[in-house]
């Protein structure tokens, strides 16, 4: 050890060295440090200390983690993991860490979380929701899924030794499958809530808006978000096609569609095209009446982009007026897609005009709407019989 004397300004003298510490075990690297001292004695207590912290340390100069609570891990995470996904998905997401995981975990201390402990509480959260308890959460899957999530995380950022909640078992959700998970208009609810439609007073321009709409959103099996981001230039009404490229997230901002697949091409019928025009020239004369051209197809003249959850509301007032079940607005994707299938349409075909990522998702989601199709079936298996 080189020890070197040095006199400061004001006359005084210290001593410093540069003391070797060892190699740090995380970067492979020698891992050094200055000590000064008033007294040569002094500065070899204090080397002897640095190399003694050294060690004590893990022989590295990384921190150990100080994550102590569940609510840190979380929270910690959660600055992670915001920034990699798009608005929608990190506001649901938001919502479930806020509203359900911080206060069922957040003033447990990580080393308190044992796996039966885990277990009880989502126990606990799966009786309540399948007591039809008020207050429930139905959806408790995806509490158990983020908390895993996260201490996953936390196994990651070696603040806890291993995920407790791994083997944790999600009991059955009943109230889950007792629910209709697919909202849909039946021929005869279509054709009452088209009929409806036809009998609004056409120069209210209000009414003659919503009813558009809702029949594009027949026509296409668009998602509302994605329709209400369309522009005039997405759809070229010369080829009868819609282009879409892009939906709105709940901010009202544009995103990029939910993946890849979402990119599409979404042919449309001559009466729909036809419809397409003539509002069109309705809306162009609209907007004369402000001052203004509109290039957004479902403009409501006051915001850049309109608000799906406005729009919800007067939804549900036509839907009682007109005497039908309350489908919401994926309800009109759900006729769509019934509509297809019981036409006969293939599902891949299908796949594409809805934008699935996966054929499987299409399956899963519709296959039991085709009612009519099942019909069919017997009747090809008894042609089958005779022609044996």
């Amino acid at each position: 050890m080189k020890i070197n004397e040095i006199k400061k300004k004001d006359g005084s003298t210290v001593y410093r060295a540069n003391i070797y510490l060892g190699v740090d075990v995380i970067t492979g690297k020698k891992v050094t440090t200055k000590v000064t001292a008033r007294t040569k004695k002094e500065l070899k207590t204090k080397a002897q200390q640095a190399q003694f912290d050294f060690k004590a340390n893990g022989s590295t100069r990384f921190k150990a983690s100080s994550i102590t609570t569940y609510k840190e891990l979380a929270l910690l995470w959660w600055e992670s993991y915001k920034d990699t996904v798009k608005p929608n998905t990190q506001d649901s997401v938001y919502k479930i860490l806020n509203n359900h995981i911080l206060p069922l975990f957040g003033s447990f201390k990580l080393d308190k979380l044992t796996t039966p402990l885990i277990q009880s509480i989502i126990n606990k959260i799966a009786n309540k929701t399948n007591k039809g308890e008020t207050g429930a959460y139905l959806y408790y899957d995806r509490i158990h899924a983020l908390n895993k999530r996260i201490l996953q995380y936390g196994v990651v950022m070696q603040a806890i030794p291993f995920n407790p909640a791994r083997e944790v078992i999600l009991p059955r959700n009943i109230q889950k499958a007792k629910r209709q998970k697919v909202k849909h208009f039946n021929n005869e609810e279509l054709r009452q809530f088209i009929d409806y439609l036809d009998s609004l007073d056409s120069n209210r321009y209000r009414y003659y808006y919503e009813t558009v709409l809702y029949k594009f959103l027949f026509a296409t099996g668009c998602r509302i978000n994605e329709a209400l981001a369309l522009s005039w230039s997405d759809i070229d009404l010369d080829n009868s096609v819609v282009h879409i490229t892009k939906t709105l997230n709940y901010r009202k901002e544009v995103n990029s569609p939910k993946s890849k697949a979402g990119y599409r091409d979404i042919d449309i019928d001559q009466q729909t095209v036809t419809m397409l025009k003539k509002y069109q020239r309705k809306q162009i004369q609209e907007a004369w009446k402000l001052g203004r051209t509109e290039t957004v197809v479902f403009s409501d003249f006051i915001h850049e982009y309109p608000n799906s959850r406005t729009l919800q509301t007067r939804l549900r007032t036509h839907f009682k007026r007109a005497g039908v079940t309350n489908i919401g607005f994926h309800g009109f994707r759900h006729t769509h897609a019934s509509l297809l299938l019981n036409s006969g349409i293939p599902y891949k075909e299908l796949q594409h005009r809805l934008g699935h990522s996966k054929l499987s998702m299409t399956m899963d989601i519709y296959s039991h709407l085709s009612k009519e199709n099942a019909k069919k079936a017997v009747s090809f298996y008894e042609m089958a019989l005779k022609s044996i």
